[in-house]
């Protein structure tokens, strides 16, 4: 009899063990199966955050070029320097036994410059921190005559100093000025100025690195 009981209480003790380990594995099989949950749904949120913020960066450096391109749309002609000069033109005419003058002063100005400033092209990198600028060089914009005035001349009977002959006195004494200018470094001075007002255009914009080129 008391053979029978312990076998009895024997193989309850067994069935108890067994229920307490399938308990305890079915705990840890669900603990496993929480932690790989919530492992999948943080990954899958850092992807689509890291994806997320990629988009935004793209939104605002495409936003950042678009803002470039209005800024420096907005000036078509770029005048980096303008030059004023003087001078004075002689003409001098003979014909036969009559001799003709004339003293013209003259002022005028010289532009130079970009002539077309969208031609630029700009390049943002992937994180909207640099900007690279390739900008046209700068030409001869103009030169354009600001005042005239004969101040002494003399006609003669037979050799007269007509209006025209002056205008072309004047043209060619300013084109002679405008080269003698540009040997002196005018161009190479607008240059250099250009890279100095691009820097200062786009430097409200943020960036970190503003690299000009020709």
């Amino acid at each position: 009899m008391d053979k029978s009981k312990n076998k009895k209480k024997s193989i309850s003790q067994k069935e108890n063990l067994c229920e307490k380990n399938n308990f305890a594995v079915k705990i840890f099989v669900k603990i496993i199966l929480r932690i790989v949950t919530i492992f999948c749904i943080a990954f899958a949120l850092f992807l689509g955050g890291k994806y997320g913020m990629k988009k935004f960066v793209r939104y605002q450096v495409e936003k950042k070029h678009a803002l470039v391109e209005k800024e420096i749309s907005a000036s078509a002609e770029l005048v980096l320097y303008k030059m004023r000069y003087s001078d004075i033109v002689a003409i001098k005419k003979r014909r036969a036994v009559s001799s003709a003058y004339s003293f013209v002063r003259f002022s005028g100005i010289i532009r130079a410059g970009i002539e077309d400033i969208t031609q630029c092209q700009t390049s943002i990198s992937e994180d909207g921190k640099s900007i690279r600028v390739k900008i046209p060089s700068a030409i001869l914009l103009g030169n354009d005559i600001q005042s005239e005035e004969v101040f002494d001349e003399k006609q003669g009977i037979f050799a007269k100093i007509t209006t025209q002959e002056i205008f072309d006195e004047i043209a060619a004494a300013k084109e002679e000025i405008a080269r003698e200018i540009i040997a002196e470094g005018l161009l190479c001075d607008a240059d250099a100025h250009a890279a100095l007002v691009i820097r200062q255009m786009l430097s409200p914009f943020g960036f970190k690195e503003i690299v000009i080129e020709r």
